[in-house]
């Protein structure tokens, strides 16, 4: 008997310990994307005025420094993370954000600031964000995948319900220094003892399997062995593999969408007579909706697979994106920003999902190391050209629709992406058997 029959054989626990790591994972999303994303535009009038010599393009700028940053770590920090523990490296990750929190507290310079953005707090999120916790989160879980990935990306959307009125009125409490000195508090005091203490890398160290022994047990002639799942591949296979340049280009185009709308949503809304007050309740709509939707992705990728959900994520991004650009009223903005959030609230989940089914678990850090790479040139473009439009014509119109287009362009990317899901293995259960 294989060491992983035997596994399968043993007992099966009452609660399987997976579940335990998707929620650690979902507290790194709320804490880390709550606070470094959804918490930036918060901070960024006070920074701008004391250290940016009023420029908010300098500020914004950082945070760009450690975008770059981070991407350009994700190879070598993806490859660490599929030979050793990606524990460790989350906890190291914690230890540099919490830092860069506190040294932001005291920064009094523009190259201070740029130092400790760029570098600190790039390095820092390279190793807590979610290329670290999605690897965990896939060593734990195979025919369940897409639901666990799923929960545990939810934190970062209860974030953006959530994070930008309490960070307000936290800032106006404390001033910005305060704010950032209470950010480096919670990050290292519940983070830290939450991950050395709870945290597990893979489920061989408790004695488990993944998806849990009950579950493999009640599902035996289901479980299909797959050599892709256990394949080791270089970099340089992967960039000759159509399937990393369809994932790369599909989510790679969500990514390079999200970062425009998010940025120059607002403006567009207040543009087309919308009040600020109700243009910012329909951004909160559009994560509400990402929220809700993240179940719902994650039942359809584990049953349907990818194709077929990636193509539903599309068509309502492209749907969505087009009514904001022909919206002339809220209503159809509010309708707008829940189509958007439910769109979009497959982008995390699926990129996983497919990743880690096309270049299988094992090389699922280096894989997703090396396409961050490969989607930085989309990823940091759309923003700037939808400013550039906006700057040309006076209005985003054009630059909603252009987003529209490029979803639409990107439905080409299922065709040569595995679809992997119960359906797949449904067929390689009969092809087994002849």
């Amino acid at each position: 008997m294989h060491a992983e029959d035997e596994a399968r054989a043993q007992p099966a626990a009452r609660f399987f310990y997976g579940w335990v790591i998707v929620g650690i994972a979902a507290c790194l999303g709320f804490l880390g994307t709550g606070f470094y994303s959804y918490s930036r535009g918060v901070f960024l009038p006070s920074l701008a005025e004391e250290i940016g010599n009023g420029s908010r393009f300098a500020i914004a700028m950082g945070f760009s420094m450690a975008g770059v940053t981070t991407a350009l770590l994700a190879p070598f920090v993806g490859r660490v993370l599929d030979r050793h523990s990606p524990r460790r490296v989350i906890l190291l990750g914690i230890v540099a954000v919490t830092t860069a929190y506190l040294l932001l507290a005291s920064s009094r310079t523009l190259w201070q600031y740029y130092l400790i953005v760029g570098l600190g707090m790039g390095l820092g999120m390279a190793g807590m964000g979610g290329l670290a916790w999605h690897r965990s989160v896939i060593s734990w879980f195979d025919h369940w995948r897409g639901r666990a990935i799923a929960i545990a990306v939810m934190g970062a959307s209860l974030a953006g319900i959530m994070m930008p009125p309490l960070v307000t009125v936290l800032v106006e409490a404390l001033g910005w220094r305060g704010g950032f000195v209470v950010f480096a508090a919670i990050t290292g005091g519940t983070l830290l003892p939450l991950v050395y203490f709870l945290m597990k890398d893979r489920p061989e160290q408790i004695g488990e399997v993944r998806d849990g022994h009950r579950y493999a047990q009640r599902h035996a002639s289901e479980i299909v062995d797959d050599p892709e799942d256990a394949r080791l591949w270089h970099w340089k296979e992967m960039l000759r593999a159509p399937a990393f340049w369809a994932i790369a280009l599909v989510f790679g185009s969500m990514a390079c969408v999200y970062s425009a709308v998010m940025l120059h949503l607002f403006g567009h809304l207040l543009d087309i007579g919308v009040a600020a007050e109700l243009a910012a309740l329909v951004l909160s709509v559009t994560a509400l909706f990402s929220a809700l939707g993240k179940p719902v992705v994650g039942w359809m990728s584990d049953y349907f697979g990818a194709r077929i959900t990636i193509w539903m994520a599309l068509a309502m991004q492209a749907l969505a994106l087009f009514l904001f650009a022909t919206a002339d009223s809220l209503a159809t903005a509010v309708a707008a920003a829940c189509t958007y959030g439910f769109g979009y609230s497959g982008m995390s989940p699926l990129r996983t999902f497919s990743l880690s089914t096309a270049m299988g678990s094992a090389s699922f850090g280096s894989a997703n190391g090396v396409m961050r790479i490969v989607e930085l040139p989309l990823v940091i473009s759309a923003s700037p050209l939808a400013g550039f439009i906006y700057d040309a014509t006076g209005s985003y119109r054009i630059a909603f629709l252009i987003l529209c287009g490029l979803m639409v362009t990107a439905c080409v990317g299922p065709f040569f992406i595995r679809a992997g899901g119960a359906r797949e293995r449904l067929r390689r259960q009969l092809a087994a058997r002849g």
